[in-house]
């Protein structure tokens, strides 16, 4: 074999565009498997009720857990729950024949992800009997939701020494089967991650394993002091308040030169819907928006349902005399 320098650099070359195919390969692999993002299917947006409970606002980049970890959490540590029953023992709302809780969204970015949206704590549920089936109202107040319990929850998991690799596969096998690329994914960067991001929660939120005050209780949250004791010491400071309902919000809107508008929140610090909602959902995504119009587009479709849908229909026959006497 002849071996003169234009044949070494044409050897060079054929191997230089063979790895350089080969990162390609490899790249778009890790792109599709790990990082592309799909739209959620179209029931989600079959109406605006549905969309509200289910549809993601993009939380699932940066505060989504891998839904397998997510589905197995419950089968694994079942005694660090508040009590049976998996996620329902946290009082969440769940719809028959739906796979995930209300305001919990299911999306694709390389893997199915988990992650909530605003019908966490505004989705109501009644029973017209105790063993009628449940009544979902949203927009309304989540008074049977534990979100302490469930930030709680998902932390102890990740600190649990049972919380790996190994085992977290053998119970996802018990339930689907993964392909070998998706296996070899969970067990050396999905999982790891998965715990890791966990493990800053608490860090994150130390005021939710605060034991010198009570509890936050069902259908009520701290939110203004899980952030202010992330970024500053703990002090005597307790403020739980429990979810308002978010319906009919056109109430507060105002007129230019309006001197006496509705007011929001307990403080009365705002009239603008869009700026409330906006900020809980900011708080949501658990770092700054992936797409920004996206989020824009989401939060003014939020805040204009809420603003055009009543409170529904009391669903009891109503005494009239009674109410007469009432609103008398």
């Amino acid at each position: 074999m002849n071996d003169t320098p234009r044949s070494r650099r044409k050897r060079s070359c054929i191997l230089l565009l063979i790895l350089s195919l080969l990162a390609g390969v490899l790249g778009y692999i890790a792109w599709e498997r790990g990082f592309r993002e799909h739209p959620q299917p179209d029931w989600v947006r079959r109406d605006d009720a549905t969309r509200f409970m289910y549809g993601s606002i993009g939380a699932e980049r940066d505060a989504g857990i891998p839904y397998w970890i997510f589905y197995v959490l419950p089968r694994m540590f079942p005694e660090k729950l508040p009590g049976p029953g998996g996620y329902a023992a946290l009082g969440l709302p769940w719809e028959e024949g739906q796979e995930l809780p209300i305001g919990f969204t299911k999306k694709t970015l390389g893997f199915p992800r988990v992650a909530n949206n605003c019908a966490l704590c505004h989705t109501a549920r009644y029973r017209t009997a105790p063993d009628a089936k449940p009544v979902f109202a949203p927009l309304g107040p989540g008074h049977t939701t534990n979100i302490q319990a469930f930030l709680r929850f998902v932390i102890d998991c990740a600190k649990d020494p049972r919380f790996n690799s190994d085992n977290i596969l053998q119970e996802i096998e018990n339930v689907t089967r993964l392909d070998w690329l998706d296996t070899l994914m969970y067990r050396f960067f999905i999982i790891p991650a998965t715990q890791q991001r966990l493990l800053q929660r608490e860090s994150q939120y130390p005021s939710i394993y605060r034991t010198d005050v009570s509890d936050w209780g069902r259908g009520r949250d701290d939110v203004i002091n899980l952030i202010t004791y992330s970024l500053n010491p703990i002090d005597d400071t307790f403020g739980p308040a429990d979810f308002p309902a978010i319906w009919n919000l056109k109430k507060y809107d105002s007129t230019p030169g309006d001197r006496n508008p509705q007011r929001m929140n307990l403080a009365g610090d705002t009239w603008d819907a869009y700026s409330v909602v906006m900020d809980s959902a900011l708080g949501l995504l658990g770092g700054a928006p992936h797409d920004r119009e996206e989020l824009i587009e989401e939060v003014q479709w939020i805040t204009e349902y809420a603003k055009r849908t009543p409170p529904p229909a009391y669903p009891f026959p109503i005494d009239t005399a009674k109410a007469a006497d009432g609103q008398a």
